[in-house]
């Protein structure tokens, strides 16, 4: 048994116009600049427990609210404890709630790539998204009743689908496993539609972590927001 790409609901990619995000009021299309206001923007975190999915979620909602953007989460928690399937839906703008469905999410943060790939119907081709090759392999793989997919090829797949994909191949040594989450919001503020800014989210940071811990997160933010493949 194959967990292949073919596996998963493949984008819908044969639209001749920009998808609009369904939470978006009738009669205003969903409008970005850099760093600018919003009309509505979904972001969608997802991994396994233990990747610190909410706490990550805890960062970016803290920021949106420095930022004066109105914002909402809708988490699924699943067996996190047992390292299940863990989600967080976070919603910027008005009226604009955390939950997502099929092409409803604007920027996706993958912390683990199989629960990544799980993601894909959630995307449009205007989706922007980040992933690390953070493996966590699921019972049916370590029972040798499946493979693993191919990360590289996904990677490749989803960068001739989507607006743009930043895939992390390999973390620095130097920052612990637990941080890999706060490395990626590192870079993903780089990226063109994300909608908080690095100061933000810095902010923010500082405002949720204390003590030895606050300067670990922020060189991990630092590293992230510096990387280049």
């Amino acid at each position: 048994m194959e967990l292949g790409i073919n596996s998963f609901v493949r984008l819908n990619i044969d639209e001749e116009v920009d998808k609009i995000n369904p939470c978006t009021p009738r009669g205003e299309e969903m409008k970005m600049t850099n760093r600018g206001m919003i009309k509505n923007y979904k972001i969608l975190i997802a991994g396994v427990g233990g990747q610190g999915i909410v706490y990550l979620s805890n960062i970016i909602v803290e920021a949106a609210m420095i930022a004066k953007i109105p914002v909402s989460v809708s988490e699924i928690h699943g067996l996190s404890q047992r390292g299940g399937v863990v989600t967080s839906g976070i919603g910027l703008g008005e009226h604009c709630t955390g939950f997502y469905g099929t092409a409803g999410v604007d920027f996706l943060i993958g912390l683990e790539p199989l629960e990544t790939q799980r993601c894909i119907s959630y995307l449009h081709k205007n989706s922007c998204v980040i992933f690390g090759n953070n493996r966590i392999q699921p019972y049916s793989v370590n029972a040798q009743m499946a493979s693993y997919p191919d990360v590289n090829e996904f990677a490749g797949y989803l960068k001739k689908e989507c607006r743009e994909v930043t895939y992390i191949g390999g973390f620095p040594k130097e920052i612990d496993a637990v941080l890999y989450n706060i490395f990626m919001l590192g870079r993903a503020t780089r990226m063109e539609t994300f909608p908080l800014t690095a100061g933000q989210l810095e902010e923010a940071i500082n405002a949720n972590v204390t003590g030895y811990f606050k300067e670990k997160t922020l060189t991990a933010f630092k590293l992230g927001l510096n990387y280049t493949e």
